[in-house]
């Protein structure tokens, strides 16, 4: 059995919420507002779903009756969270565990594909490209957005090495390596998608943390965000606390933070939005 740290937070769906505030939400209907309305018919791929900001956002919007959206993801938790919100909502969706780099689903199958804040931890980003590209209709578009900027990352990254060092590797979803715009572009050209077709635009969020709760969100972020590839251990839970008190102290200040009016911290959050048209067809819009 895999050592957990006592102190650690077990995962919720609502945790996820909790970290990220609103700005997943602001970034998605940002790029929502720059494809065409979904119509009647259409079939929406909300891949590597996670929570389900994407499909919450779609329908938020009261879309046309008739269209169906198919939320994926490889962890169970996040799919069983998204599929038990939309039976409660009564939503057009169905929902699956699936590999954003593996999808079953049939070619030329949706209308819109839309890949929110995942591709810098999928792995093999190309594969995942190829599989979006081969499951999008022609004349279909696709989404894809990553974050270019986001502060906390810096105040993780300290805390692993204040109480790790610097010798070993890095938590897995906290990569020395930014993944940024041009990443992604030769991502989704090596899946298919052609360059004069790829539009790309950048948008920036807020995190709101509000007075008192930087520990909170601390703990949060580090129960999430710190494992190591190889799983936690006796030494993690020996420093948990030296952790979390370093990681308030990085977000007390830095670039990107700054303190609210109300005693609340601002963490900026620059996102970059490329939207892309498939193979062609009578939906593609002019650059």
């Amino acid at each position: 059995m895999a050592f957990v740290p006592k102190q650690i937070t077990q995962y919720q769906a609502e945790h996820l919420a909790e970290l990220q505030g609103d700005v997943s939400e602001t970034a998605i209907n940002y790029c929502l507002d720059l494809i065409p309305p979904f119509k009647t018919g259409d079939v929406v791929h909300d891949n590597a779903c996670g929570s389900g900001a994407v499909t919450e956002s779609i329908m938020a919007a009261n879309p046309p009756p008739g269209i169906h959206i198919h939320a994926t993801d490889v962890n169970p938790q996040f799919v069983q969270g998204v599929e038990s919100l939309a039976k409660s909502k009564d939503w057009p969706v169905t929902a699956a565990v699936m590999p954003a780099q593996a999808l079953t689903f049939e070619d030329n199958k949706f209308t819109q594909s839309i890949t929110s804040f995942a591709f810098h931890c999928l792995g093999d980003h190309d594969e995942a490209a190829r599989q979006i590209y081969r499951t999008l209709q022609p004349g279909g578009v696709a989404i894809a957005t990553i974050w270019v900027f986001m502060p906390h990352v810096d105040a993780l990254q300290h805390a692993h090495w204040q109480t790790r060092g610097r010798d070993g590797p890095m938590p897995t979803l906290l990569p020395l390596e930014d993944y940024q715009e041009l990443n992604l572009r030769d991502a989704l050209k090596a899946g298919g998608f052609t360059d004069e077709k790829i539009s790309c635009t950048e948008t920036t969020a807020h995190l709101k943390v509000p007075q008192g709760g930087l520990k909170r969100w601390a703990q949060l972020a580090w129960s999430y965000l710190g494992a190591l590839p190889s799983g936690w251990s006796q030494d993690d839970e020996d420093h948990w606390d030296e952790a979390i008190g370093d990681i308030v102290k990085q977000l007390q200040s830095g670039k990107g933070i700054t303190a609210g009016p109300n005693g609340e911290t601002n963490m900026e959050m620059r996102a970059v939005a490329p939207w892309r048209r498939s193979r062609g067809g009578a939906r593609d819009r002019a650059k």
